[in-house]
Formats: structure tokens, C-alpha cells, sequence
């Protein structure tokens, strides 16, 4: 199995991992499941964006799932976020694959609740970048066959 090769195929993705995390919500909300699922799911939309952008992003290691890493080198700010609370910033600055060696969520770590509505707020602010990118590209394409 390949890692997705489209931006499409990378949001598609993430929107997956976001429902895996949903799902787990009901029953696992005292888990860090939810949360570790949000996180691939802001991994995977973060690698669409650099995908969108032709940006060269680690392809394996740890450094292709350092969230912090990742958001750098798509030269997102953590302003980005407009987060007052926090909870956003958290998946960038403390999220880790190493969470999936946790049996419950460790200290200073957002309730799931809320932690997984800020990773489908950041997915969703990545999507919004995509498809500004996307429409600006469209539009150079008409000015240019109108020359």
C-alpha cells in the first residue's frame, strides 16, 4: 500500500481518520484514541496541503508524522490557528505517535470532545488553504488563455 499520491487522496484521508476519531468518541471518550486518531487526521491534511504547494515533505521516519515539523515546513504559523485556547495549538505543539502507547489521555491534554472539534477545525482551515490555492491557480489559467 502507497501513501495517497493526490491532494484529494490525502483529504480524503484525513476526513477518514477525522470519522475514525468521531466514532471513538461514544465509547473511548476517556482514551486517547480519539485524540491520537485527530492528530493523523491534521497529519494527512497538513501533506495535502505541501502536496498542493509542490512543498518536499519527509516520506517516512518520525519526522513525517512530527506535526510541529510538518506545519513549519508548509510555512503555517501557529497564528494560523487564532487559538485562545489552546486546544488547536496542542496537536501542533504536544501531539506524538508515541500516544499510542498511552492507555488514557496524559496530563494537560484537552478532553477528546474538544481536542477532535479542534483537529476538524484545523482540517477544515487546511482545506479552506487548498482550495484558495487551487482557485488562484484556476484563475491564472483563464487570464492566461485570454492572452
Amino acid at each position: 500500500m502507497n501513501d495517497p499520491s493526490s491532494v484529494e487522496e490525502w483529504m480524503k484521508v484525513a476526513r477518514e481518520r477525522g470519522k475514525d476519531a468521531d466514532a471513538m468518541l461514544p465509547a473511548r471518550a476517556a482514551s486517547i484514541g480519539p485524540i491520537y486518531m485527530a492528530g493523523y487526521a491534521i497529519e494527512c491534511a497538513i501533506k495535502g496541503y505541501m502536496q498542493q504547494r509542490r512543498i518536499r515533505r519527509p516520506s517516512s521516519g518520525r519526522e513525517g508524522h512530527n506535526l510541529r515539523g510538518l506545519w513549519s515546513q508548509a510555512r503555517f504559523r501557529l497564528s494560523d490557528l487564532k487559538d485562545t485556547a489552546g486546544t488547536k495549538s496542542f496537536f501542533i505543539k504536544h501531539w506524538t505517535t508515541g500516544f499510542r502507547y498511552q492507555t488514557n489521555c496524559p496530563p494537560n491534554t484537552p478532553n477528546s470532545d474538544e481536542a477532535v472539534r479542534a483537529a476538524k477545525e484545523i482540517v477544515g482551515w487546511i482545506q479552506a488553504q487548498i482550495n484558495r490555492l487551487q482557485a488562484r491557480k484556476n484563475n491564472r489559467k483563464r487570464q492566461n488563455r485570454r492572452r
